[in-house]
């Protein structure tokens, strides 16, 4: 006996439905696995490349563009001085990713992250972070790019959310949505489906 075609419809959205609810779960359990144990180092470049380059994607105006390059240098300047100090001689891409996430969890639940929550992220996100950054096919430049973008991205967040603490509700509501595209991004699902704890992202309801 055939289906009907709703039917079908219905069946699909069911499937749909079940996979939006069990393949975050699943990619963040396979970052657990002692395949993905391994820090994600690279080498620190003498001089970053990040700030310019997403300085001089945003504006034309060359003082413009100056500017905001050396605020982008502060900010990475900051993440290795502040947040990641044991880092002397090479960068830590999955401890970025983590802070990272961290940051944006913050603006968009008002969960302000411990140490132990961005401890667990970074092993529970190592291997999203290595398969969102094509780690294994990509060169040193890449790779320390990679890093940089999410160590400045990270602190200008959280100095954002201070901020916007300040400001009117819509620098909220503005922050709100900047944190779940990058979060969309970067993990590949909505994070409104997640929460964060000492154990690290977790399913809501569970």
């Amino acid at each position: 006996m055939t289906q009907s075609r709703s039917g079908l419809h219905a069946t699909n959205r069911q499937l749909q439905a079940t996979l939006r609810k069990t393949l975050p779960a699943m990619l963040l359990r396979a970052g657990l696995s002692p395949d993905h144990d391994h820090p994600l180092r690279i080498e620190r470049a003498p001089t970053p490349t990040a700030p310019a380059q997403m300085a001089a994607t945003q504006v034309q105006d060359a003082a413009t563009r100056a500017d905001l390059c050396a605020m982008y240098a502060r900010c990475l300047q900051t993440y290795r001085d502040a947040i990641r100090p044991q880092d002397t001689e090479a960068d830590d891409a999955g401890a970025a990713m983590a802070f990272f996430v961290a940051a944006n969890m913050h603006a968009l639940h008002a969960v302000a992250p411990s140490q132990q929550m961005v401890d667990a992220l970074e092993q529970q996100l190592r291997a999203v972070t290595r398969r969102v950054a094509e780690w294994d096919a990509a060169s040193p430049a890449q790779r320390q790019f990679f890093f940089e973008r999410l160590a400045i991205l990270g602190v200008l967040m959280i100095g954002n959310v201070a901020k916007a603490k300040a400001e009117a509700p819509g620098a909220t509501a503005e922050l709100r949505r900047t944190a779940r595209q990058y979060l969309q991004q970067m993990l590949g699902f909505s994070p409104d489906a997640l929460t964060i704890g000492p154990d690290g992202l977790v399913m809501r309801g569970c």
